[in-house]
């Protein structure tokens, strides 16, 4: 059996206590609480996820954060919000070819990047599209987990105006503490309309899919 020198366990507890007071105390730790003020404990839990600096810092895991979005993303029942939205009943709905893609958004949310490579956000992007006989009826919802803020967007386009659909790399300019700035390249899906294009964010999609919407759209043009 070992035993310590009281004295020895004296200067371990001082040395563990001189280091929790310095990360309590660092500039990244006051800044992320800062953030976290009059914040819910479930976006504290992202802002920490985003912000807070250090080894040891309690944070939760990448399939954490991942398994809370999921789980935000089910609960909010989107399909039936699209259809609402753009006043769209279930029967007419089936048959209207629906296309549902969703992926993140970074442009001013937090972001990191995993030791995958892949990149996550603070904010995070569902659509659905509907192509009826003469138009494509789109719903596109992003919600943020770092503060509650949402914004819906509904668009209705003829065939005869669309130019194109493609997919494009897209840079957005995400944010971290303070005034720090980064750039993320990140994947779109991209209707193109004269003098305008609507972007759809898109993480993982099926080329079929997207070469079958091209070919709808050239039968619709002819």
């Amino acid at each position: 059996m070992i035993l310590f020198h009281p004295i020895v366990i004296v200067i371990v507890i001082v040395v563990v206590l001189i280091h929790h007071f310095k990360v309590r105390n660092s500039p990244n730790a006051k800044a992320v609480k800062a953030l976290c003020k009059d914040k819910t404990p479930e976006q504290r839990k992202v802002i920490e996820y985003f912000c807070k600096e250090g080894r040891k810092a309690k944070i939760l895991s990448d399939e954490e954060y991942l398994a809370m979005l999921r789980a935000k993303r089910d609960s909010l029942n989107l399909r039936q919000k699209a259809l609402d939205s753009l006043h769209l009943d279930e029967e007419k709905a089936k048959g209207l070819s629906p296309t549902t893609f969703e992926g993140f958004a970074y442009k001013n949310a937090y972001a990191k990047k995993l030791p995958s490579g892949n990149w996550v956000s603070s904010a995070y992007q569902v659509s659905w599209l509907f192509f009826g006989s003469t138009r494509v009826h789109i719903y596109r919802y992003t919600f943020h987990m770092d503060d509650g803020k949402m914004s819906e967007n509904t668009d209705e386009l003829f065939y005869g105006d669309i130019v194109s659909f493609s997919t494009s790399f897209e840079t957005e300019t995400a944010r971290g503490v303070g005034d720090k700035r980064f750039e993320v390249e990140t994947h779109k899906f991209r209707i193109v309309v004269p003098g305008n294009q609507l972007l759809i964010s898109m993480d993982g999609y099926s080329d079929d899919i997207i070469q079958a919407m091209k070919q709808k759209l050239r039968e619709k043009k002819m």
